[in-house]
């Protein structure tokens, strides 16, 4: 799967800026006293998704790792768009939506990270 998962045009043009990724799930994840306006929650997520795709396209080991394999099937799960909020969604299900697309694209980053590592390391 890997690169050959990637599904439109913009996953292959972007390129993974990790601290965009951070920012996006730290939004995400932040606690609050009170959940964010449902246009942040609906940025936010779209946001996540981006970023999430991104990775998703990236050779993050695949074919090595079962525990990769998972995070993949995951994340197909998370992206299906029968899942997705859509406008007639309440508020609290688009946040809950947010956060699980945040915490998913926090797992990919990481291992993202440690392939980039092993890279440095490697070279």
């Amino acid at each position: 799967m890997g690169r050959q998962s990637a599904t439109s045009s913009e996953v292959e043009e972007r390129s993974i800026v990790l601290e965009a990724v951070d920012e996006a799930v730290d939004t995400a994840l932040a606690v609050r006293l009170a959940m964010p306006d449902r246009p942040v929650i609906d940025a936010t997520t779209r946001d996540l998704v981006s970023h999430l795709r991104a990775l998703m396209a990236e050779d993050l080991g695949f074919d090595e790792d079962p525990a990769v394999q998972a995070l993949f099937r995951e994340g197909y799960r998370v992206l299906d768009l029968t899942r997705r909020p859509s406008a007639e969604s309440t508020h609290f299900s688009a946040y809950q939506y947010m956060r699980e697309v945040g915490l998913l694209a926090r797992r990919f980053a990481d291992v993202y990270r440690e392939m980039q590592e092993e890279d440095e390391d490697d070279g």
